[in-house]
């Protein structure tokens, strides 16, 4: 693909942050954090699976599909992890938290990017099915983090963690 293409072909991805993210920032604020994170850890299961199903002759349309699949978790795991963050903090801690957050996704970032590229480093040059074959890895660690944002999404946003959160902001009040 041109670069052009290639970037077009990403474009369901930032279409879909945009348009659901707000909704769903909406949402976490009057209902809580759980569903986004669970449908985010799906969504992302889900991209993981439809990756594994690629290959180098797949169509631009089955391509685009697990695209999707990444859209809806990158709109729906941001909103909670940053409310979720400031929520539990004093109001004059709340930009503190909000930016160790972002810090903590940069990162994440970063080091998911590394990792990917370390996998699939050795199968860029060959392309085609080796490339395909030695991304399944990528795939399979995507798949895993999906299952996790499921995990944390059902065991941070239940009574035992809204319990330690309000002991982590009690702690905080008598600081300041």
């Amino acid at each position: 693909m041109s670069p052009l293409h290639a970037g077009l072909s990403m474009l369901p991805v930032g279409v879909l942050v945009a348009a659901l993210s707000p909704a769903v920032g909406r949402f976490v604020g009057t209902r809580g954090p759980r569903l986004p994170l669970l449908v985010a850890g799906s969504a992302l299961v889900l991209g993981g699976c439809m990756s594994l199903l690629l290959g180098s002759s797949t169509p631009l349309p089955g391509v685009l599909a697990s695209f999707l699949a990444f859209g809806v978790f990158l709109a729906c795991v941001n909103p909670p992890i940053t409310n979720t963050a400031v929520a539990g903090m004093p109001r004059a801690m709340a930009g503190v938290a909000a930016s160790v957050v972002s810090t903590g996704r940069q990162v994440g970032v970063t080091i998911g990017v590394a990792i990917s590229g370390t996998i699939v480093g050795s199968a860029v040059g060959r392309g085609g099915p080796a490339f395909v074959r030695t991304a399944h890895g990528v795939w399979w660690l995507v798949l895993g983090l999906g299952v996790g944002i499921v995990a944390l999404g059902l065991l941070g946003t239940g009574r035992w963690a809204s319990r330690t959160a309000t002991r982590a902001a009690e702690s905080f009040e008598t600081l300041s």
